[in-house]
């Protein structure tokens, strides 16, 4: 499921440290935040259980997922500020340090989830903490901020037959130290195996796609087995039990230091924390010109806006969608008893009152990593469209009569009756010549255009295919909208725009724009997946 489009003036700036909705991080929270129940957002789909595999033999998602992370970040040059985590990885698949299909099966699995709010290596560090956090692992924060890279880096990822002093060299160039190497290693072996149609000489037996020779005896679970495994010689890890000592790789990095390392890492809390604190360091590893936004949180409170437009009924604006409400234990909120209200406040200031029931499908919840659980409220309403809308509050009223007022850090939420999308005059059409045409529609108020100079427009996100990579670049395409002459008593000025786009990648966003003399107001990051047929 796309993040619900939202109409707003400003977007708060992405780098902030306390959060204001909306906020361009929005996108990536929901799929941070969100992994299953009434409302999900898919990306965790993707890996499901720990050992889930798409029914693929000998494919583990988390650890691809965790192993395309390292080998993308791993070729970062500290000293001269390059490379990192920047998914260049997608063009160095034909490398002989980047054998299989993991790889692209990794940014294969980023692609629906690309959008203008989501960069491929922003997907690829969430791929990571999913990954981890899924199997049981620590909880690592997310930031973003990252840019794609446009071309293949440096080489450089160590494999399994290079010795440690070139092995360590690798990790010291990309600014870690020997006991980085060590816990990385077998933070990032705690998953997995070696697959046997990519290194048959060290899995041995005859390769096949179902041939994959584990880690450790809990390929599947984050936990100290592969530590422990190695400390006591009994074990599994071809690279550390193999029969060729030369790709070995794990045993001579293991105990690079005497094994110093590793027995701390054999008391399980220790692991966690120091895998937690190099995974962290890794997928924060970007070029020197990349600033990263703060850790986004999971927001407490969250507003969702599904429709903001002229209502088929005269004279009205239609309004809908979902509070997000953060019940996990220890919030104090119960969510069976929780009533949720909205007051609406309109362009003069009036105050209303709007109930937001409990959603029934699946009672509303939805769950998330460690323990998470979050309750779904919605709420529909039409207004006067004269008196429009300015923004609204959050009311919880829990069980003692108690109403805490959520009010968005005092801003109240924004709600943008300027320029409304009008997705009932929005469509997509059929394919032709390759491309997919859609019709959007949109209405703007007429007391906000100045003169004949101010332009309506859409920014169309294309998708444009990029040779030897699996993964498209977005390039932005500014287009004037039309007005259609409908002026509606409302106050309203009709306009609208038929826009193509590669039919492939026809799964994209777009924004409307007023921009005028005295500013941009903007309608942002609607979906066209969620357009009807023509």
């Amino acid at each position: 499921m796309w993040a619900l489009a939202i109409s707003v003036l400003l977007y708060a700036a992405w780098a902030q440290a306390k959060y204001v909705w909306p906020a361009k991080s929005d996108f990536l929270e929901d799929m941070l935040a969100i992994q299953s129940g009434a409302v999900k957002f898919g990306f965790t789909d993707l890996v499901g259980s720990c050992d889930l595999g798409f029914n693929q033999p000998g494919r583990q998602s988390s650890a691809e997922w965790v192993r395309a992370a390292f080998h993308d970040a791993i070729t970062h040059n500290k000293a001269k500020g390059t490379g990192g985590l920047d998914i260049s990885i997608m063009f160095e698949t034909e490398r002989p340090e980047n054998k299989g299909v993991a790889f692209n099966n990794t940014v294969n699995d980023m692609h629906s989830f690309f959008s203008p709010r989501a960069s491929g290596s922003d997907l690829l560090a969430l791929a990571l903490v999913a990954a981890v956090a899924g199997c049981g692992g620590p909880r690592i924060q997310l930031r973003m901020g990252r840019i794609d890279a446009s071309a293949a880096g440096p080489a450089g990822v160590p494999e399994p037959e290079h010795d440690l002093a070139s092995t360590l060299a690798a990790f010291t160039n990309a600014g870690f130290s020997q006991e980085d190497m060590i816990a990385m290693v077998a933070c990032g072996h705690t998953l997995g195996g070696v697959q046997s149609v990519d290194f048959p000489d060290i899995t041995g037996g005859t390769p096949s796609n179902s041939h994959k020779v584990p880690f450790d005896r809990t390929a599947a679970a984050f936990d100290t087995a592969v530590v422990n495994e190695y400390l006591q010689g009994d074990g599994v890890n071809p690279l550390v039990f193999g029969h060729n000592q030369t790709t070995n790789s794990d045993k001579r990095i293991f105990a690079a230091d005497g094994n110093a390392t590793m027995s701390r890492l054999r008391d399980p809390q220790e692991f966690r924390s120091t895998c937690g604190t190099v995974f962290q360091r890794l997928i924060d590893t970007v070029p020197s010109t990349v600033q990263l936004s703060e850790p986004i949180d999971i927001v407490d409170v969250k507003p969702y806006i599904d429709k903001l437009e002229l209502a088929t009924t005269p004279n009205q604006l239609a309004l809908a969608g979902k509070i997000r409400v953060r019940t996990t234990k220890g919030t104090g909120r119960d969510a069976d008893s929780l009533q949720v209200s909205l007051r609406l406040l309109d362009r003069s200031g009036k105050s209303s009152h709007l109930d937001a029931p409990r959603m029934r499908w699946r009672s509303g919840q939805s769950e998330g990593f460690f323990g998470e659980t979050f309750t779904w409220y919605e709420f529909a309403t039409q207004v006067n469209a004269v008196a429009g809308l300015k923004s609204f509050t959050i009311h919880l009223k829990d069980a003692s009569g108690a109403e805490p007022v959520h009010d968005n850090g005092g801003h109240g939420y924004p709600l943008n009756d300027q320029v409304l999308y009008m997705q009932s005059r929005s469509c997509q059409g059929p394919v032709a010549n390759g491309n997919m045409t859609f019709t959007i529609g949109a209405a703007v108020r007429k007391s906000a255009i100045g003169d004949a100079n101010d332009k309506v427009a859409v920014k169309m996100a294309h998708k444009i295919h990029q040779t030897g990579a699996v993964l498209p670049r977005i390039v932005i395409q500014p287009l004037s909208m039309v007005a259609s002459g409908i002026s509606t008593a409302e106050g309203y000025v009709h306009y609208s725009l038929n826009v193509s786009t590669y039919a492939p990648e026809w799964s994209t966003t777009f924004d409307i724009e007023l921009q005028s003399k005295k500013g941009t107001v903007a309608s942002e990051f609607h979906p066209t997946v969620a357009l009807e047929n023509c």
